[in-house]
C-alpha cells in the first residue's frame, strides 16, 4: 500500500499530471471555442479566457511540497470541479428579471474567476496541496474566492433555469465547497505563513458574513 501511494504521488506531482490537467481545461475550452466561431458572445469569451488561462497554469504550475493523499479530499474536488455538469437546462420557465440577473451573475462569476486564477497563478491545483501561499489582491479579502466565483456562477446559471432538482443541487454544491476549501486550509496549515493568514483574512468565502 505505502509503494502504492508513493507511485500515485510521485505521478500527481509529476509533469505528466500536469499536462493531463492543462488538456482536460483545453477540452472544456472548445465548446466556448467553437461558439465564438458561430458568433460574438461576452460570456463565452469569459469562459474561453478562463479554462485557457487554468490550462496554462495547470502546465507550468510549482510542483507541491505536500499533497493531501486522501481519498475523499480528492472526490470533493472532483465533483466541484465537474459539478456544473450535472445541471439542468431548461427547468420552469424563467422570467425576464431572472434571466437578466443570472446572466449578471454568470458574468460576474466567470470574470472574477479569472482574475483570481490569474492572481493564484502558478499555485493553482485541483487537489489540496501545499505550494506558495498567496495573500495578495481579493485573497486579502477573502480566503477562496475561485470558489465564490464558481458559486456565484452557478447561482446565476440556477437563476436562468430554475428548478426544485437545481436548487437542491446548488445546497449540495455549496456544502461541498465549503468542505473542499476545509480540507485545503487543512493541508495550507502546515505552513506557519497560512496559519497568520487565516488570522489576517477571517472569511473564507463572504466578506462580512462567512
Amino acid at each position: 500500500m505505502e509503494i502504492r501511494n508513493a507511485t500515485i504521488e510521485s505521478f500527481l506531482r509529476s509533469f505528466a499530471f500536469s499536462v493531463l490537467l492543462s488538456l482536460s481545461c483545453a477540452i472544456l475550452a472548445a465548446p466556448h471555442a467553437w461558439a465564438l466561431l458561430q458568433g460574438f458572445d461576452v460570456f463565452e469569451l469569459l469562459h474561453l479566457a478562463y479554462n485557457l488561462t487554468v490550462a496554462l497554469f495547470f502546465l507550468i504550475r510549482t510542483r507541491p511540497s505536500i499533497i493531501s493523499m486522501n481519498l475523499l479530499h480528492w472526490t470533493v474536488a472532483l465533483l466541484t470541479s465537474f459539478s456544473g455538469f450535472f445541471f439542468i437546462r431548461k427547468g420552469l420557465n424563467s422570467t425576464a428579471v431572472l434571466l437578466v440577473a443570472g446572466d449578471t451573475l454568470i458574468g460576474v462569476g466567470v470574470l472574477f474567476g479569472l482574475t483570481a486564477a490569474i492572481a493564484l497563478g502558478r499555485s493553482f491545483d485541483v487537489f489540496p496541496a501545499l505550494r506558495q501561499v498567496e495573500t495578495r489582491y481579493m485573497y486579502r479579502i477573502v480566503r477562496h474566492p475561485i470558489y465564490l466565483s464558481a458559486m456565484v456562477l452557478r447561482l446565476g446559471y440556477v437563476l436562468k433555469n430554475p428548478s426544485l432538482y437545481n436548487v437542491l443541487l446548488l445546497m449540495v454544491v455549496a456544502v461541498l465547497y465549503d468542505r473542499r476549501a476545509k480540507y485545503e486550509e487543512g493541508i495550507l496549515s502546515q505552513d506557519g505563513t497560512y496559519v497568520d493568514y487565516l488570522r489576517q483574512v477571517r472569511y473564507r468565502f463572504v466578506p462580512g458574513v462567512y
